[in-house]
């Protein structure tokens, strides 16, 4: 399908984007939809080189302004960093696109680090950087304000507890937003996404065949026409689905030992039967 963008797009939501995670997959795919639409980027990441050179690649084809900055999301200062690099700036849509699992493993078998990080990105972060930029947002009078979520986070399964219920926080705190923010003009919403090919998940060996992944340029089609439609958006038919089966089921046991199922498939893990079971 050929989403199309509201006539009013640009004068909505830029003259400038900030997207966190902005340098491959998903990222890229609203980096690229953006700037064919005019609206200026700054995009953050951990790595500094593919920024700088998706930046390159952009402008080769648009005649937009691009700022890149190496910001690792998983740390207390992350929030303030983008807010410092956009002072200037007359932001009017917020991507926090970041927060991919970091690993596919049994709750004890997680480094006590990664566990950390992985809160600190999908929480902290997220919190203070639409903290600091709400304001700004309602003082435009219109914008937008994106947590990219997932449907991971409508239910708990092993191998990736501490990403579900991070996504969980992430979905709930958008909601919340969408009300508050909806009262100045501005679109807060959760963007939930399924299982997309993303170079993320090839480097950690994630087997999504089972999954109907989707590509990275039409999640980001889809998300980027449905911004009003929040509080929550799914993007994907087969994601709705798939959502709707697992918000409306009164068997909770059965579907976190569905979405068991499914994580351990991906992790390409057996999954073991509860004890008595």
């Amino acid at each position: 399908m050929n989403w199309e963008l509201p006539a009013d797009f640009s004068d909505r939501y830029g003259p400038w984007a900030l997207i966190a995670g902005g340098s491959e997959g998903t990222g890229e795919a609203f980096a690229r939809r953006l700037a064919a639409e005019g609206i200026n980027l700054v995009l953050l990441a951990r790595r500094q080189g593919p920024l700088d050179s998706l930046a390159a690649n952009i402008q080769a084809e648009h005649n937009v302004e691009i700022r890149t900055a190496s910001v690792d999301l998983t740390e207390a200062d992350a929030a303030a960093a983008a807010a410092e690099l956009t002072k200037d700036l007359d932001v009017g849509l917020v991507i926090f696109n970041a927060g991919a699992t970091i690993r596919f493993n049994y709750f004890p078998e997680w480094p006590e680090e990664d566990l950390l990080a992985l809160v600190n990105m999908n929480c902290r972060t997220t919190t203070l950087l639409a903290h600091r930029f709400a304001l700004r947002l309602i003082e435009r009078g219109r914008g937008g304000l994106v947590m990219v979520g997932s449907v991971a986070g409508f239910a708990g399964s092993t191998h990736q507890t501490v990403y579900n219920a991070s996504k969980a926080y992430d979905w709930i705190f958008a909601e919340g937003l969408w009300r508050e923010l909806g009262i100045y003009g501005v679109d807060a919403i959760a963007m939930v996404i399924g299982a997309t090919d993303t170079p993320s998940h090839r480097r950690m060996g994630a087997d999504l065949s089972a999954h109907s992944p989707m590509e990275a340029a039409d999640v980001a089609d889809e998300a980027l026409a449905n911004l009003h439609n929040g509080p929550t958006y799914v993007v994907g038919e087969h994601n709705r689905v798939a959502a709707d089966f697992i918000l409306t089921s009164q068997n909770r046991g059965a579907i976190v030992s569905s979405m068991s199922e499914s994580s351990a498939g991906i992790a390409g893990d057996e999954m073991l039967p509860m004890a008595g079971g």
